[in-house]
């Protein structure tokens, strides 16, 4: 069963960051039973998530790991996200949101239909 759990001991988090993001990072540890299968890191600002990373495993976990960084956002009170330049992020955000400019609101990922 695949889980994301949020990361909240201040060491762990530091270990993914690894100095490369600043401000308030935030991020979820994928696994899939026992076994780690990646991280995803985002940050939250006033009315925006920015999701900074995502490495994973398993491409297929992708989707799940972006929406997990934006609802979580959305629960912080931003109501629209970006996603970082790393080719991952930009191939999934060109498949589903393709002309559609940044921000991208969030009711598009969740709530949008056709």
């Amino acid at each position: 069963m695949i889980r994301m759990i949020p990361v909240e001991e201040p060491q762990v988090l530091d270990s993914l960051v690894q100095g490369r993001f600043s401000g308030d990072v935030r991020g979820y540890v994928i696994l899939d039973g026992p076994e780690y299968r990646g991280h995803c890191l985002y940050a939250v600002e006033p009315g925006l998530t920015r999701v900074l990373e995502v490495r994973l495993s398993d491409p297929s976990l992708l989707d799940g790991a972006v929406r997990a960084a934006v609802a979580a956002g959305e629960n912080a009170g931003a109501s629209a996200f970006t996603v970082a330049d790393q080719p991952e992020l930009l191939g999934w955000r060109d498949a589903r949101f393709r002309g559609c400019p940044d921000p991208i609101p969030n009711d598009r990922l969740f709530h949008f239909c056709g």
